[in-house]
């Protein structure tokens, strides 16, 4: 073949055709694993943010109780539409899904069946979560059972009376201690 034949440079063409696909796989690949690490993060940052606000609502439900009523709600769309004082509270702005899962949250339950947390029900490992959190799963959003408000004329235990533990289920390190997520 000459130099000036068109057919030399077909093998030249085809060589740096295939050089070409296969650095883009390699940046597609490298770009692939960031926009995972990405969606993760986003993922994690979101049930931080929906998990908090669970958590708050179920304080202000606590908070907001009246008189002889129970202070744990049984479902969360009580937190939504509380009509416990005949004047509806929202607590929560709306039932958010688990964002890890996208399914719905784990509950965390008292013995008589009330809520007092929830928790995702994925098992994989967190990029970054309290200390002690090995998984999702792990990562509560948890408020301590107080006492309700004792319904009126009842007797109450009196000012130096300790606070009703109400027969907790599984008790996390720290709950109710702020309102930062807290680790199984």
């Amino acid at each position: 073949m000459r130099i000036g034949d068109p057919g030399a440079s077909r093998g030249f063409t085809y060589l740096a055709l295939l050089w070409w696909v296969a650095i883009s796989g390699v940046m597609l690949a490298a770009l692939g694993t960031q926009w995972k690490l990405e969606a993760t993060r986003q993922r994690e940052a979101e049930l931080v943010f929906r998990g908090g606000q669970i958590q708050a609502a179920l304080a202000a439900y606590q908070a907001n109780t009246p008189a002889g009523q129970p202070n744990l709600p049984l479902t969360l769309t009580e937190l939504l539409d509380d009509q416990r004082q005949g004047q509806a509270r929202h607590h929560l702005r709306r039932a958010w899904a688990d964002p890890v899962t996208s399914r719905p949250w784990g509950l965390l339950r008292t013995q008589d069946g009330r809520i007092r947390g929830v928790h995702s029900e994925s098992r994989r490992p967190p990029l970054t979560a309290p200390e002690g959190v090995q998984t999702y799963r792990e990562w509560l959003f948890d408020v301590a059972e107080i006492a309700p408000p004792p319904a009126e004329g009842a007797s109450s235990a009196g000012p130096g009376a300790p606070p009703s533990a109400g027969g907790l289920t599984s008790v996390s390190p720290g709950a109710g201690q702020g309102l930062a997520p807290t680790a199984k």
